[in-house]
């Protein structure tokens, strides 16, 4: 058995949470009135979703950005409803992070839709996580070593965590890759099971 993990660091989509990207396409096309096709192209396809995540607008500026890309004339707040329902909390992944008995801290590349949001909208995923990376706030994407960077600092000057005693869990082999590169222990996610067979490893 290996030394214990002290911190947990959880992705976002597609691991504590189920991702459903058309679900969003389809709220979104009946909330604007364009075809899911037509807002693919012009909100992710295009690179859009990339600059949110990358923090080059707050929430209020992608409402404004998605305003006159699409018609849409909601708030931001309602606009957030829409983009987060792609994500669905996954009750058996988050039990294997919270029965583990590690720091919980979350990893993310979501952007200001979901970053300033994630309390209101998964009090019971939030509640758990006092640590919280996006991509947005540390304006670098995962696998850029510059966001894995502020997350090593951040974490060492809450508690003196090193690079050692924290495990990436997420779904992308290529940043669990660079995770592992730079001395973290990593698990590339595939289902819960195997989650917590790494977990009770460690």
């Amino acid at each position: 058995m290996s030394d214990p993990v002290r911190v947990l660091v959880a992705d976002i989509g597609s691991v504590l949470f189920a991702f459903d990207p058309d679900r969003r396409l389809e709220l979104l096309s009946a909330r604007t009135g364009l075809p899911g096709r037509e807002l693919h192209a012009r909100l992710f396809a295009s690179g859009f979703e990339t600059r949110c995540e990358a923090g080059e607008f707050t929430a209020d500026q992608i409402r404004d950005e998605v305003a006159a890309l699409t018609g849409f004339d909601g708030s931001t707040q309602e606009l957030s409803g829409l983009w987060t329902s792609a994500f669905t909390l996954d009750e058996a992944v988050l039990d294997c992070f919270t029965e583990a008995g590690a720091v919980l801290a979350v990893f993310s590349n979501n952007g200001p839709l979901f970053a300033e949001f994630f309390g209101e909208r998964f009090p019971e995923a939030a509640q758990w996580f006092r640590y919280r990376y996006f991509a947005c706030r540390l304006k670098a994407r995962k696998p850029e070593d510059e966001a894995y960077e502020q997350v090593e600092q951040g974490l060492e000057a809450a508690f003196g965590a090193a690079r050692e005693d924290l495990l990436l869990v997420d779904d992308n082999v290529q940043n669990t890759a660079r995770a592992a590169a730079r001395g973290w222990r990593s698990h590339t996610f595939t289902d819960a099971d195997s989650l917590r067979a790494v977990l009770r490893a460690r």
